[in-house]
C-alpha cells in the first residue's frame, strides 16, 4: 500500500509538472485542465479533479484501493510564449493517452513521462529567439514609419533585449518592476546613441523594440478567458497585461524625458 501511495504522488508530481510547463508555454486555463485529467484518468485513477488559474494548479486523484493524493503547484512566473514547445507538449500528453508513453511496472508510475519532461524542461532555443526577435522588431519599425536604418537600429538592440530579458528576469519580484527597468534602460540607451550619432530616429527605434516588450497575447488571451467563462484567470491576465503596459510606457517616457 505505501509502494502505491508513493507511486500515485509521484505520477501527480509529473502531472503537476506536465501542467505548469503547459501554463508557461502560454496554454489557456482550459486546455490545461482538460489534459491533466485526461493523463490522470489514463494512468488508470478512478477519479480526477482539476482546478487551474494562471498562478495556481490544484489536482486530487484518486486511485484503486481507496488511494487518494492532492497536491498543489504554485506557478511564480507569468507564461512566455512558446507554441513550439506547446505543441510538443501536447503531442506528448496525446502519446501518453494513447499508452506510447508506456507505464512501467515497478510501481514507479509515469517515470517514462517525467524524464521525458526533464527534457523539455532543459530545450530552449535562444537561437531561434534570436532571430524571430531581429525580424519582428526591425519590420516594426519600418512599418511605423521608419527608414531602412531605422530599422536596422531597432534590430540591433533586439538581441540585446532578448539577452536582458534571459538573464535578469528571474532576479526580480514581478514582471512590472522588470519591465519598467528594461523600457528606461534600453529607452535611455537608444535615445543616448540617437542624439551622439544622429544615424536614426530614436522614436522610430523604439516603437519597434517595444513590440518585444508588450504584452500583445497576454491580454487577448484575457479577453478569451474571460469569454470561456474562465473568470478569474481572464481577469487575473488583464489586470497583469494592463498595469505591465503602462509600466512600458513609463519606462520609456522616463528615458525620452532625461534624454531630451
Amino acid at each position: 500500500m505505501k509502494a502505491r501511495r508513493e507511486a500515485a504522488e509521484h505520477f501527480l508530481k509529473n502531472i503537476l509538472d506536465m501542467g505548469e510547463m503547459l501554463l508557461s508555454s502560454g496554454a489557456e486555463v482550459k486546455r490545461v485542465e482538460d489534459t491533466l485529467t485526461r493523463m490522470g484518468m489514463a494512468s488508470g485513477a478512478q477519479s480526477v479533479h482539476i482546478f487551474v488559474i494562471i498562478s495556481s494548479i490544484m489536482a486530487t486523484m484518486e486511485f484503486p484501493g481507496r488511494i487518494r493524493v492532492t497536491q498543489i503547484r504554485r506557478i511564480p512566473r507569468s507564461p512566455r510564449y512558446d507554441f513550439r514547445k506547446l505543441e510538443a507538449l501536447n503531442r506528448l500528453s496525446r502519446e501518453y493517452c494513447a499508452g506510447r508513453q508506456c507505464v512501467r511496472e515497478d510501481g514507479r508510475i509515469g517515470e517514462t513521462l517525467g524524464e521525458a519532461l526533464q527534457e523539455w524542461k532543459r530545450a530552449e532555443n535562444m537561437r531561434e529567439r534570436y532571430l524571430g526577435s531581429i525580424l519582428v522588431t526591425g519590420s516594426f519599425a519600418v512599418f511605423f514609419g521608419g527608414s531602412l536604418v531605422d530599422g536596422l537600429a531597432a534590430a540591433a538592440f533586439a538581441p540585446l533585449i532578448c539577452l536582458f530579458q534571459s538573464r535578469f528576469e528571474k532576479f526580480c519580484p514581478n514582471k512590472v518592476t522588470f519591465y519598467s527597468i528594461c523600457s528606461f534602460l534600453f529607452g535611455l540607451l537608444i535615445c543616448l546613441l540617437s542624439r551622439q550619432t544622429g544615424w536614426f530616429q530614436y522614436d522610430r527605434v523604439i516603437m519597434g523594440d517595444m513590440m518585444l516588450l508588450l504584452p500583445g497575447l497576454s491580454l487577448m488571451n484575457s479577453v478569451r478567458d474571460v469569454l470561456a467563462g474562465n473568470t478569474i484567470s481572464g481577469i487575473m491576465r488583464l489586470t497583469e497585461s494592463l498595469i505591465w503596459t503602462g509600466a512600458l510606457v513609463i519606462g520609456f517616457m522616463g528615458a525620452i524625458w532625461l534624454a531630451a
